[in-house]
């Protein structure tokens, strides 16, 4: 009953997150012949450019595989990193927090289930709804490449598409950790965003840039994926494991706080 309380509360947000992350590859993908055709005019623009990976970016388009790098900031870094992670946030928000708002966490709390079970039956429907679209949409992006004569590996994509659930997921994660310990979404929407936008931030300065999540969930993650760099795009996938610990420790933690929590 809870799961199902929780799915009909965002399904329609469910759908709306699906229309997003598609038509932003279809119009990615829809705009590659045109780009595919324009190399010579980007190398021209790359010392324009603010940040080195976006640099690399454009020695990758450049490369023998340039549509794999293409796709590697289109799907992942730019349509997962920014729509991903914004629903994430945006369910995580209002797991438990919303319960308070609207007065129903006492109602909620006083069925014959463990407060752990609540959360858990919550917070995987939440995360059910953040990885399925991220696999649905990716492999979409098969059939459409067809369309334009390009092609992308179903492994490849496959793998990529993890990886970034992963990445998003941790986000959910994050965000339930203090919707249980907060009291309104707003105050968890303020601190989560607050991480966001300083985590981006470093992300663009040189030196710092290593420490920021993002690092993890980039160009240079990705591109080895797409493109068949079997050695690299391993050493990166294994970084998953980190980001399924990092998971797993938050989760526990939201755990922990909802089962001692006052309400």
């Amino acid at each position: 009953m809870i799961a199902l309380k929780t799915w009909r509360e965002i399904r329609l947000m469910v759908l709306l997150y699906v229309v997003l992350l598609e038509s932003l590859l279809l119009i990615a993908i829809v705009m590659w012949p045109s780009l595919r055709d324009e190399t010579e005019r980007l190398a021209s623009l790359k010392f324009m450019l603010p940040a080195d990976f976006m640099r690399r970016w454009v020695d990758g388009v450049m490369s023998a595989t340039p549509y794999p790098a293409y796709m590697s900031i289109q799907m992942y870094f730019k349509g997962i990193n920014i729509v991903g992670i914004a629903c994430a946030c945006l369910f995580g928000t209002g797991i438990i927090a919303r319960e308070r708002e609207n007065q129903t966490l006492e109602l909620l709390l006083s069925r014959p289930l463990s407060r752990s079970r609540i959360l858990l039956a919550k917070f995987s429907v939440l995360a059910t709804a953040i990885i399925v679209p991220i696999f649905l949409t990716s492999w979409t992006a098969l059939p459409l490449s067809w369309m334009i004569d390009e092609d992308l590996p179903f492994g490849r994509v496959t793998l990529g598409a993890a990886y970034a659930a992963l990445f998003a997921v941790m986000f959910l994660t994050l965000a339930t950790v203090f919707s249980v310990r907060l009291r309104t979404q707003v105050d968890v929407a303020f601190v989560v965003g607050a991480i966001i936008v300083f985590q981006v931030c470093i992300y663009f300065i040189p030196d710092v840039r290593v420490v920021s999540l993002f690092r993890m969930s980039d160009y240079d993650v990705y591109w080895p994926i797409l493109a068949g760099n079997d050695t690299v795009a391993w050493q990166r996938a294994a970084n998953g494991v980190w980001l399924a610990l990092a998971i797993i420790g938050l989760y526990a933690l939201a755990d922990r706080l909802f089962r001692r929590a006052v309400l």
